[in-house]
């Protein structure tokens, strides 16, 4: 959780940045920009309101981490804050030259500096880095003689944000840690973490569960017809019960999840294949983080639907839940043994 009470904006730097296939070109800022307290106090919420800090990344470079740009950037105003604004006119730049794809919208361009930040029960600083890029209509009203004035004006939401990141100026030497929000819905425009940002997820056990979650999530779906849709609910919820534990490893919950279907093997290759396409490993031991494992996350496998009828959320209980054919109907049916409604 941030701690929004105590941060305070140091810095503020503002510039412009267009898309560098269309030719927009890149406005730069010659200073930062002076702001009262109750400017600060609405722009640290927009800023801030969308992030969950047990989602970290680090920078990431395959070769040299000193090879990535905004690594190197972000380095140079920890260890000199004088040089903020020079910096952030280096990331704008930078950002430019990242912003080639034709979905890239043109946008305003935000790098802040950040003091009192509590990461894991240590206050460090954080630069911030915030692209909005779409704009709402807002209506005002004016009072004139004798009434009111209507007219119409666009700017920012500061409801939503765009994209942005948070650096904590903590782990240096892993490529700090970092804070990620991307909401853009254009999977062929997805630049701000891949291509300008350069992050790749940090190993802790939050992520740990994530992956592992989606891991078994993907493999369950992939499994063969002949594995009705209540064997793969049964697999879920076992699943979801192995990552609650508090030492976690993939041969426990294939173990767990996937022994009795005879699909230990095969989950455990397609975990090797997991682990190379997305460029990370599992620990051989971990402790789940039961924050990951939500209902909404898993609902498609555990979510058997009927027709156009009945649907049955399988939360567990197995072996109250069985599935037969119905000679006379010429129909699939389940039948379900429980002790009272609710």
């Amino acid at each position: 959780m941030l701690y929004k009470e105590y941060i305070k904006i140091a810095s503020l730097s503002v510039h412009r940045v267009g898309n560098k296939a269309a030719i927009e070109g890149v406005e730069l800022s010659d200073e930062p920009v002076k702001i009262n307290d109750a400017l600060a106090e609405i722009l640290k919420a927009y800023f801030l309101m969308a992030f969950k800090d047990d989602e970290k990344y680090h920078f990431y470079h395959p070769t040299d981490l000193a090879l990535n740009e905004v690594y190197t950037y972000v380095r140079s105003i920890f260890g000199d804050e004088k040089s903020f604004h020079e910096q952030s006119r280096n990331i704008a730049k930078f950002l430019y030259e990242k912003s080639e794809h034709p979905n890239i919208k043109h946008g305003d361009f935000y790098v802040i500096y950040l003091k009192g930040c509590i990461l894991d029960g240590e206050t460090v600083d954080a630069v911030g880095l915030f692209k909005s890029e779409n704009k709402d209509t807002f209506i005002q009203i004016n009072p004139v003689s004798g009434g009111f004035s209507v007219e119409s004006q666009t700017g920012m939401s500061i409801n939503k944000l765009d994209k942005g990141c948070l650096i904590f100026n903590t782990q240096e030497e892993d490529g700090y840690v970092v804070c990620v929000v991307d909401n853009s819905n254009r999977s062929d425009a997805k630049y701000w973490v891949n291509d300008f940002l350069q992050l790749k997820r940090a190993e802790d056990d939050y992520n740990q569960t994530e992956q592992a979650l989606s891991l078994c999530k993907r493999f369950i779906k992939q499994l063969p017809e002949n594995f009705d849709k209540a064997q793969k609910a049964t697999m879920m919820n076992r699943v979801m019960e192995s990552l609650e534990g508090e030492n976690v490893s993939l041969g426990d919950i294939a173990q767990h999840a996937f022994e009795q279907s005879g699909t230990v093997d095969a989950f455990m290759s397609y975990a090797d294949e997991y682990q190379t396409k997305q460029e990370m490993n599992f620990k051989d031991c971990f402790q789940g983080k039961s924050e990951v494992i939500g209902r909404r996350k898993v609902a498609a496998v555990t979510r058997i639907k009927l027709d156009e009828n009945f649907e049955i959320n399988v939360l567990g209980g197995e072996e109250n839940l069985e599935r037969g054919y119905d000679e006379e109907r010429g129909m699939r049916y389940y039948t379900l043994y429980f002790e009272k409604e609710r």
